[in-house]
């Protein structure tokens, strides 16, 4: 998560073994859903994007907590690589 800056949005960013996979602000990282297609033959792959299916889906997304009086304290993120949870209850606090 980054600094907020003059509009006070967060971005979040998500790398796994030094690779940017993506970067949002935090209105539209809520609910992401990113499908890869593994190419046939010989190729590049993340080790992750290994999970001997022809496609593999990254899910979940950065969900706003909120407290007893509608305000929001944290940021709940919570993230599956195909069958492989990678971020699990990860709390970002303002």
């Amino acid at each position: 998560m980054t600094d907020p800056g003059a509009f006070k949005h967060y971005a979040f960013s998500l790398e796994v073994d030094g690779q940017a996979i993506f970067s949002l602000v935090d209105d539209y990282a809520e609910n992401i859903s990113l499908v890869h297609t593994v190419p046939d033959g010989l190729a590049l792959e993340l080790p992750l994007s290994q999970q001997d299916t022809k496609t593999v889906t990254i899910s979940g997304g950065c969900v706003p907590v909120v407290s007893d009086r509608g305000t929001e304290v944290v940021r709940q993120c919570d993230f599956t690589w195909g069958k492989i949870k990678i971020i699990d209850g990860v709390k970002f606090t303002h």
